[in-house]
């Protein structure tokens, strides 16, 4: 066979990866987008926009794997690594907040790695919606999204692999470790606030009840 052959060929498999990447791209930064204002709805507590989203986003990257898997080397190539990590964490974010529980890397079709980078990602929205529970002065709230996150850095920390392994977890283990040690601080700052108030409270009342007399 001649070199013009043999290098036709490969043109012709490449060009068709090429094909299939830029089908993929535009679906992958679509779910991306959906996830982000999927979130942007729990934070509201609007879950009905927030989980229509959500669904939108896996229909989108069922449409994505169709496409990449008619190429091995797209498949191998973890191009929606990032928007499946984008899902995990959207999806945990929604059922944290609708419901105190977590949603399983199976519910969405997610792969196992980026579900787990998408969790540790979960944690810095956590800690906005603690902050948003300290300003409603809704200590008890803040608590438990405070145990949640405790509890994802503590499992995550139990993946103690190679980064080739999982790629970028322990950096974003550092980062979570980082959120919710200044989350404990935040929490223990406002715990302390509210009981301040309500020492002040009481000495006002006490005040109040002695001019009476």
């Amino acid at each position: 066979m001649d070199l013009e052959r043999v290098l036709a060929s490969i043109k012709t498999e490449i060009e068709n990866d090429d094909s299939i990447r830029e089908r993929t791209l535009p679906l992958a930064r679509e779910a991306v987008r959906k996830c982000g204002e999927s979130v942007k709805w729990a934070h509201k507590g609007d879950f009905t926009n927030a989980s229509r989203l959500l669904q939108d986003c896996r229909e989108i990257l069922a449409r994505a794997d169709d496409e990449v898997a008619h190429s091995k080397y797209m498949s191998d190539s973890r191009i929606l690594d990032a928007a499946y990590q984008e899902l995990a964490e959207a999806t945990n974010v929604v059922s944290l907040l609708k419901e105190d529980s977590f949603s399983s890397p199976s519910e969405s079709g997610i792969p196992s790695r980026p579900y787990l980078t998408g969790l540790a990602d979960a944690v810095g929205e956590l800690r906005r919606a603690v902050l948003d529970a300290l300003r409603a002065d809704n200590i008890a709230r803040a608590e438990r999204l405070l145990e949640l996150m405790e509890q994802i850095l503590d499992g995550l920390l139990a993946f103690d692999f190679p980064n080739a392994l999982i790629p970028d977890l322990r950096r974003k283990c550092d980062v979570a470790r980082s959120i919710v040690e200044r989350t404990r601080g935040d929490l223990t700052a406002g715990v302390q606030q509210t009981k301040l108030v309500g020492e002040l409270k009481k000495f006002e009342e006490r005040v109040k009840d002695g001019r009476k007399r």
